[in-house]
């Protein structure tokens, strides 16, 4: 309340040329009741029920901006379906400021009989769902034009939230984001810059003060001594807790990156500019971190969600193109698990990914990220919906431990797995052979491999076996299906190794 919501909507919809809606305005008007009254009525449940079948009815109309009521984004259902279908916008201000603007909250019951202590109440409460929005403005110094112009420019931007209540963060997309790096570790007590030799030229970018470290490259050297060199070097530079660690990098420089700050002074704030295909789409999206044991890949890590994840599409043009394609196996995969529409985009799209198209690119990438935000927002710890992320990894991951982490790239592992997966639903009647044949098609029309039977050998079997998802003799597999009809099952290894050697 106060914070600008109805003036800021007006002007904006005049700004854009769009329709103006305010739904408390919406709310008076159908129910022939002030706010007041119909919360004297039937007290709040009465009001936000009624608030969200509104709300439900103007998402059903023309693009619209809509000025909601402060509590409206508390039903979780509702938010959803915002962050999902707009870009919704958290509007906030110092409470003397929101004070001052609602005068003594006459005709607002939430903020009787003391104003500033309800205030203050309601917004501790609703801090955790204000932070799940594709953007904030603190509007309590600024003018109402520069405060539409700035909201009018986070809604021309690609920016998917991953609404984790308090820990929510947003994956920016675009070109030149990158040098936005120096605007978001602003005011933390200290940065490190890890990053490794092909991302050094973007890491020595910024013009800040910080701590550089260079880690070796590529999936051999995901250990614990690479994550250890980062705290050494953090904590001789002196940081504290309000310290930022920063990754520019690929999924390896990530994941290490993030386990030293979740685990650096018991946890630190942790940011991610990713530089490749691969760590936009997925690695550097959901907070899993950690480093590769003798017994398989990423077996020791933790939870730590970023800050921040900055996209910039730009920095692909360096990459060698087996390396950039790569990474389109987790588009592929985040595609199937997502349904038809998706897949049918990305076969549409493949002949312009597998040259570098900067459009297609972007919007993959988008497309990706939203398929993983969602997910992760469902099942943040992988205890069930999660997993399904992991389609083509149980077995990717062996191959690509078997090759010695180097011979085959991650993406190509995970290609050649989801070919393996779909092996596995169809000698469980879980997949048509139409469905495989597509599967391989598209992943084929990507550039990717597909020649399983070529690469698979007994070697493999006991990194499967080793697998995180293990549960005694079994192992909880990701079984395809038609897109968008993945399922998880828990499945004894030899049955997978069966069905996958054929």
């Amino acid at each position: 309340m106060g914070a600008g919501k109805s003036a800021v909507a007006l002007a904006l919809a005049a700004r854009l040329g769009r329709r103006h809606v305010d739904l408390d305005a919406r709310i008076v008007a159908t129910s022939g009741r002030s706010i007041e009254r119909i919360f004297a009525d039937g007290g709040e449940p009465a009001f936000r029920a009624l608030e969200a079948r509104l709300a439900e009815e103007v998402l059903g109309e023309e693009s619209a901006v809509v000025a909601l009521g402060g509590g409206a984004v508390t039903q979780t259902p509702l938010r959803r379906r915002l962050l999902a279908e707009g870009t919704l916008v958290t509007l906030e201000a110092r409470t003397d400021v929101l004070l001052a603007r609602v005068g003594g909250g006459e005709g607002r019951p939430l903020l009787q009989p003391d104003p500033r202590r309800a205030m203050e109440s309601l917004r501790a409460r609703r801090a955790a769902v204000y932070a799940e929005c594709h953007g904030r403005v603190d509007t309590s110094d600024l003018a109402l034009g520069e405060v539409v112009e700035r909201v009018a420019s986070l809604a021309s931007e690609v920016r998917v939230p991953v609404p984790l209540g308090e820990d929510s963060y947003v994956v920016e997309v675009g070109e030149g984001y990158r040098h936005r790096l120096e605007e978001r570790v602003a005011g933390y007590g200290g940065v490190i810059l890890v990053a490794d030799p092909n991302t050094e030229r973007y890491r020595d970018e910024p013009a800040f003060e910080a701590c550089r470290v260079t880690l070796d490259e590529g999936e051999a050297h995901k250990t614990i001594d690479a994550v250890a060199r980062i705290w050494d070097a953090a904590l001789a530079y002196g940081v504290d807790r309000r310290a930022m660690v920063v990754a520019v990098g690929g999924g390896v420089v990530g994941d290490l990156t993030g386990f030293a700050a979740a685990s650096l002074l018991r946890g630190v704030a942790f940011g991610q500019v990713p530089t490749t295909v691969l760590s936009m789409v997925d690695s550097s999206v959901g907070g899993k971190t950690g480093f590769n044991r003798s017994a398989g890949k990423n077996l020791v890590g933790a939870f730590h969600q970023p800050k921040f994840v900055l996209c910039d599409p730009v920095v692909l043009d360096t990459l060698a193109p087996a390396e950039r394609i790569a990474g389109l196996a987790e588009v592929a995969k985040a595609a199937w698990l997502e349904g038809e529409e998706a897949v049918a985009r990305l076969e549409r799209d493949a002949e312009a990914l597998v040259r570098g198209d900067r459009a297609a690119t972007i919007t993959a990438i988008e497309s990706a990220v939203r398929t993983k935000a969602r997910v992760v927002a469902l099942d943040e710890r992988e205890s069930g919906v999660r997993m399904l992320l992991n389609l083509g990894h149980t077995v990717g991951h062996g191959l690509e431990a078997a090759a010695g982490y180097g011979a085959l790239r991650h993406g190509e592992a995970v290609s050649l797995g989801m070919v393996a997966a779909m092996r596995v639903a169809m000698a469980r009647g879980r997949a048509s052979a139409s469905a495989a044949e597509r599967m391989e098609a598209l992943l084929h029309a990507l550039g990717l491999p597909v020649d399983l039977d070529a690469r698979l050998g007994a070697e493999v079997w006991p990194y499967v076996d080793a697998d995180k998802k293990r549960q005694g003799d079994a192992v909880r597999f990701i079984v395809p299906g038609e897109p968008g009809q993945t399922r998880v099952e828990t499945l004894p290894v030899d049955e997978v190794r069966r069905a996958v050697e054929r």
